[in-house]
């Protein structure tokens, strides 16, 4: 790893993210509580653990990190919150198909934002690989989409913006404590969970190992290693790689619930990762040529 540049470290701590995070929808799948009390559950669990991680690698406890987000973070941690909540709003009022496609425009709103906020030109490469992972995953669902709920549409929208703001923000000022922000926003998530109504107890033992295995290890693992890929790559990047999980994801459920998926899948699946991986390639082999001998 301290062989690596910035910009390769950044691309391989998101990718390993990526691939922890890919299993989420199949735990997700898993548990058959009601949503509102999934999402209490996920998020504090995940809340406590990246606090407990947040104290490992700072040497500071909650009280003193939430109080650093205050300075600084606390904007990135509402944009954190918020994302978590439209997903669950999103994904429970109109079609998977619709909420993951449109999750897909990500990246392509993190680069704008990228470019009106932080007057940052992106790479031509970034800009066809934002356009060509877009069209694998809208063949990935292809004929699926069209049968939700507009309600729900806009709620994927909305979470699209708050990740991708999210992920600029930390790209913004990498000073933000990425892993305190999450943390924070799986509490803040955790508690409008409580006010629209989970039923904490309502959750079986079943349910409970597999809450405990999202929230507790995939969920905190994951996100605290993409959060921090913005501190050393692009935000943009950071989305498209995050649309690792979105073709990689339903693979796990097929391994596992032996629920196929249609052939389109595997063909728009593999545009999208051939498409990260030659942009990887590119961005690695651009910071080759340009190192200083």
């Amino acid at each position: 790893m301290s062989q690596l540049n910035s910009h390769q470290r950044g691309v391989l701590i998101t990718v390993v993210g990526v691939l922890v995070l890919t299993p989420d929808a199949l735990v997700v799948r898993l548990i058959e509580t009601d949503h509102w009390t999934l999402l209490f559950w996920r998020s504090l669990f995940a809340a406590i653990c990246l606090f407990a991680l947040n104290a490992f690698i700072e040497k500071s406890g909650p009280i003193k990190a939430i109080g650093g987000l205050f300075k600084i973070g606390l904007f990135c941690a509402l944009l954190f919150a918020g994302s978590n909540v439209c997903f669950v709003i999103s994904i429970t009022h109109t079609a998977v198909a619709n909420t993951l496609v449109i999750l897909a425009s990500t990246p392509f709103v993190a680069a704008v934002l990228s470019v009106v906020l932080m007057q940052k030109k992106l790479a031509l490469r970034t800009w066809v690989t934002i356009f060509i992972a877009m069209a694998g995953i809208v063949m990935v669902f292809w004929g699926r989409i069209g049968d939700g709920n507009a309600f729900g549409d806009v709620f994927a929208l909305l979470c699209a913006l708050f990740l991708a703001a999210a992920l600029v923000s930390v790209s913004l000022n990498p000073k933000i404590n990425s892993t305190a922000a999450i943390g924070l926003g799986s509490f803040l998530a955790a508690l409008f969970a409580l006010f629209m109504g989970a039923d904490i107890a309502a959750a079986s033992n079943r349910d409970f190992m597999f809450l405990a295995l999202n929230g507790g290890i995939i969920i905190p693992v994951a996100m605290g290693l993409i959060a921090f890929g913005p501190k050393l790559i692009s935000a943009p990047e950071v989305s498209l790689i995050m649309l690792l999980e979105t073709v990689l994801g339903p693979l796990w459920v097929w391994l596992v619930l032996s629920e196929q998926p249609p052939q389109q899948t595997f063909i728009g699946g593999s545009l999208v990762v051939a498409a990260i991986l030659v942009n990887a390639w590119l961005g690695f082999r651009s910071e080759r040529s340009t190192a200083p001998v």
